[in-house]
């Protein structure tokens, strides 16, 4: 046996670090017990010995890693790689490849793969995966030994030094710059895919991921089709979300050769995988993860009834998912319910793993201080949010299972809390094994003096808050990000943390008396009011005129900007002439506007469409959508000869609060007006804490974008491959790792990251609320003519809608048009002030939609379901904000 060309099965892994971390995961992987392809791998010391009789000691790898970066341009290393591709291969290793060659041949081998086995790849922290040359379906000697020999070339290809110069690589003895090879007979896979033992994108390390598509797993690995996806809990094996995604195309071994084949399109709608198989690879990948110690990602192809493990390299850049999961209560997970109606409303669509990490921390831990405010006890491995296809979902089973121990909860008033729809018939009850009442009620003296301390004098604790708040954020925004060091930045990273903390608990302590009175005014309408839809009705009038809350501020100053506008000549002729997407404040001509404009954007500079997710830019990058707004604002007093003041908006929606309040306060007794009336007070000034607060933790999010923008910077600089935005694919814990430098490579974790974000993007969102996982959707009805949600602000108009994505999308927005729109957090507010009425597929009674919409006057139906599947741009409508109805009348 020669001593750099061994079976795999022959090797020691921790005896064989000259073949690299391939065959040493695959050694592990045989002594194991897996069922890996028979192959044979070639040490390091081969191509070396090789390098060193035909190069000079200048292109010899070790030279190239240590030479000045000028020194080593790509045009040099592609004459190395050429001449490598030339070498001669020692002749004792060459004739014991031949005749490892034969024994797989006469083992039934009829084709083979070669692929790199480099001293520096499958490590826990770098795993330079698709970095080196693979080659498939080699049939001949011949073709063998040009195929290794594209291996090793690949070693000093560009991107391979590049990779290696930003690891700070330095090769020290006779092995540290080569590379390995592994040759195994190449599986006829029919499935074949890939599964990781810990979400990739989230990080969660009770979740196993797996891609199956048809064919060998070429075409997953690569990204050149969409796969089958699963997500499957390790606790109890369920699946828990399942998408069968389009797998056009299929790389087939037929006859020795690798063929291309299009899949027939009856088959791309069917799942690949047969019955039983993932629950086979569930189990596959928790062995494998505890054969090593470790997450890994792994390379699995099916053939016949045979399953086999190509490789399993440690999933990078996951500081604290290698851990062992911890043990989780066993639970029925096809009886849970998920809803994401409210958290839907405030972070739409799939996030960036960077958004998910803060934000799903961030609800995780206020929802668990919540519940301890009431007194109720939350099991430490509660499984409070759920990730489903990128969006994040509430656990409605687990918040009434902990909500069941105060005496008189009912689920259905959780799933209307929490903003589920109906799901008659379905299992929704408290997990037998929950926390026990007989606590809660133990704590209640406790509770109670706890809760009457922290709410006393509640306003001066969040005036004090926010004036330690503005000094906090304004220090940290003063701070120039590139003069700071990678550490320094990971330190402010930390203060930015604390900061949300900070604003989170407030924020939360005074939602939790927003819900309260809320509940207690809404008992007391329905409790008075003539009728059912008449109490809606009440209740969204005591809710109007607050036009001073936070949400409606952006929208009414730029009603005044385009008023002083209107009187600046030079101001107002730019405006009507600019193109939205390309403006800034300093294009503007000197004058009034442009001061109110710049004081516009030092104030809400930090809003933004889809503002919850970081990875989204800010109005101060971004200020398509104020400029294309005023640009509406000055048609419309073009077109009308005038323009309704802000103060007209004002009165007239105060006088209709005062008018339903004293209505409510005729039909209560005398005794218990003043009552009404101040908790009516109370719930007004909730609500303008709350939106106050809300944008605090918009600004704070804004920071985390500054330095998440910065990372990306620094990143880049190392590995160009990684984008101008890759921080935003990693989790909070990652994003510090690269900054403290304990994580010295992300391009392989940010490309497959942002891979699945898209595709995860391309999937229609599953239902608001659903059981278990999310089922089937059923395509919208296209011919359906009446659409029902929730009545935001009474009123009804007749126009056409305008479908909104993006603020792109508002500059060819006209006055009067129905803003149609999946969501409208604060940033699509302003609109709201020249659109004739508003339709949102998500949100309820206190989400911003509804709450501007109020402020403004504007008819809103909210929470209208597939409203932007079953209507389209140009379609007329007559939306009704009392009865909460959409009604087609013509398609645009």
């Amino acid at each position: 046996m020669h001593p750099d060309v061994r079976p795999i099965e022959a090797l020691v892994p921790r005896k064989s670090a000259a073949f690299g971390g391939k065959a040493r995961g695959l050694a592990t992987l045989v002594r194991a017990g897996f069922a890996v392809p028979a192959g044979f791998a070639i040490s390091s010391a081969v191509p070396e010995e090789a390098m060193a009789r035909a190069l000079p000691a200048r292109d010899r790898i070790s030279a190239l890693l240590t030479a000045p970066a000028r020194e080593v341009g790509n045009e040099r290393l592609e004459s190395i790689c050429s001449a490598v591709r030339a070498l001669a291969i020692p002749r004792s290793a060459e004739e014991a490849i031949r005749e490892a060659y034969r024994g797989l041949v006469r083992d039934g081998a009829s084709a083979v793969a070669v692929r790199s086995s480099a001293l520096h790849e499958d490590q826990a922290q770098r795993s330079g995966a698709g970095l080196y040359e693979t080659v498939l379906g080699v049939t001949s000697e011949e073709a063998l030994l040009d195929a290794i020999r594209t291996v090793w070339a690949s070693a000093v290809s560009p991107r391979v030094i590049a990779y290696l110069r930003a690891l700070g690589v330095r090769v020290e003895g006779d092995h540290g710059g080569g590379v390995g090879v592994v040759v195994q007979a190449l599986v006829p896979a029919e499935i074949s895919g890939v599964m990781f033992t810990v979400n990739p994108l989230s990080g969660d390390t009770q979740e196993i991921v797996v891609n199956a598509a048809f064919g060998l797993g070429s075409n997953v690995v690569d990204g050149r089709v969409s796969p089958d996806t699963y997500r499957i809990d390790k606790s109890s094996g369920w699946v828990r979300d399942h998408i069968v995604g389009e797998k056009a195309i299929a790389t087939r071994l037929v006859d020795g050769a690798l063929v291309e084949q299009d899949v027939p399109l009856e088959e791309r709608e069917r799942e690949a995988l047969p019955a039983g198989r993932v629950q086979e690879l569930a189990v596959l990948a928790q062995r494998i993860e505890q054969t090593f110690g470790d997450a890994r990602d792994v390379e699995w192809a099916l053939a016949g009834s045979s399953l086999f493990v190509l490789q399993a390299r440690p999933v990078t850049a996951l500081p604290g998912a290698a851990k062992r999961p911890r043990t989780r209560r066993a639970r029925d997970r096809s009886r849970i319910v998920w809803s994401n109606v409210n958290v839907g409303e405030a972070l739409p669509g799939v996030a960036t793993p960077l958004t998910w990490s803060i934000l799903s921390g961030f609800s995780d831990v206020g929802f668990r201080r919540a519940f301890g405010a009431l007194g109720c006890n939350v099991p430490e491995d509660t499984e409070l949010v759920g990730n489903f296809r990128g969006r994040i979902y509430l656990n409605l089973s687990e918040f009434f299972t902990i909500a069941s121990q105060v005496p008189g909860i009912s689920p259905r008033t959780i799933l209307a809390l929490g903003g589920g729809g109906e799901l008659a018939g379905e299992p929704f009850e408290a997990d037998a094994d929950g926390p026990s009442p007989i606590g809660f009620v133990a704590r209640l003296p406790l509770t109670t003096a706890r809760f009457v301390r922290e709410n006393f004098h509640i306003t001066k604790r969040v005036e004090a808050f926010e004036a330690s708040f503005a000094e906090d954020r304004d220090r940290l925004r003063s701070i120039d990000l590139r003069l700071l060091s990678s550490t320094a930045v990971h330190r402010r990273l930390f203060e930015v943390e604390r900061l949300l903390d900070q604003s989170g608990q407030v924020l939360l302590n005074v939602y939790g008396n927003l819900l309260a009175t809320v509940v207690a005014l809404r008992m007391v309408v329905t409790l008075f009011a003539e009728d059912a839809p008449r109490s809606d009705v009440f209740f969204r009038e005591l809710l109007s005129g607050l036009l001073d809350v936070d949400s409606a501020g952006p929208g009414l100053e730029l009603t005044r900007i385009a008023e002083t506008a209107r009187r600046d000549p030079e101001a107002r002729a730019f405006l009507l002439a600019c193109d939205p997407a390309r403006a800034r404040v300093t294009d503007v001509p000197v004058g009034p506007t442009r001061g109110l404009l710049t004081r516009f954007f030092e104030i809400y500079g930090d809003r933004g469409t889809r503002e919850a997710e970081i990875a989204e830019p800010r109005w101060r990058e971004d200020p398509t959508l104020p400029f294309a707004t005023l640009r509406l604002h000055l048609q419309r007093i073009e077109d009308s000869g005038g323009e309704r003041a802000p103060s007209d908006v004002e009165r007239r929606q105060r006088e209709i609060r005062e008018r339903a309040q004293g209505d409510l306060e005729r039909r209560v007794p005398s005794v218990a007006r003043f009552a009404v009336r101040r908790l009516l007070e109370l719930v007004q000034r909730f609500l303008r804490m709350r939106e106050k607060l809300r944008g605090h933790v918009v600004s704070v999010l804004g920071l985390f974008r500054e330095i998440a923008l910065d990372a990306s910077r620094r990143m880049r600089a190392m590995e160009p491959g990684v984008g101008e935005d890759g921080a935003f694919y990693l989790s909070l814990g990652e994003l510090h790792g690269v900054l403290r430098g304990d994580v010295p490579t992300v391009g392989d974790l940010v490309r497959s990251r942002r891979l699945q974000l898209e595709r995860d993007a391309a999937l229609p969102s599953p239902p608001d609320t659903f059981v278990g996982f999310p089922p089937p959707l059923a395509p919208p009805d296209p011919e359906a003519s009446l659409l029902h949600g929730l009545g935001a602000c009474a009123g009804r108009v007749v126009s056409t809608v305008r479908l909104v994505h993006d603020p792109a999308d508002v500059a060819k927005f006209r006055a009067g048009e129905i803003l149609l729109a999946q969501q409208t957090d604060v940033g699509w507010s302003p609109l709201f002030l020249v659109a004739g009425g508003v339709i949102t597929e998500l949100g309820g009674p206190l989400s911003h939609a509804s709450i501007v919409a109020r402020e403004f006057g504007i008819p809103a139906v909210v929470n209208v379901k597939r409203a932007t599947s079953v209507l389209r741009t140009g379609d007329r409508v007559e939306l009704d904000g009392e009865l909460g109805t959409v009604r087609l009348i013509e398609r645009g």
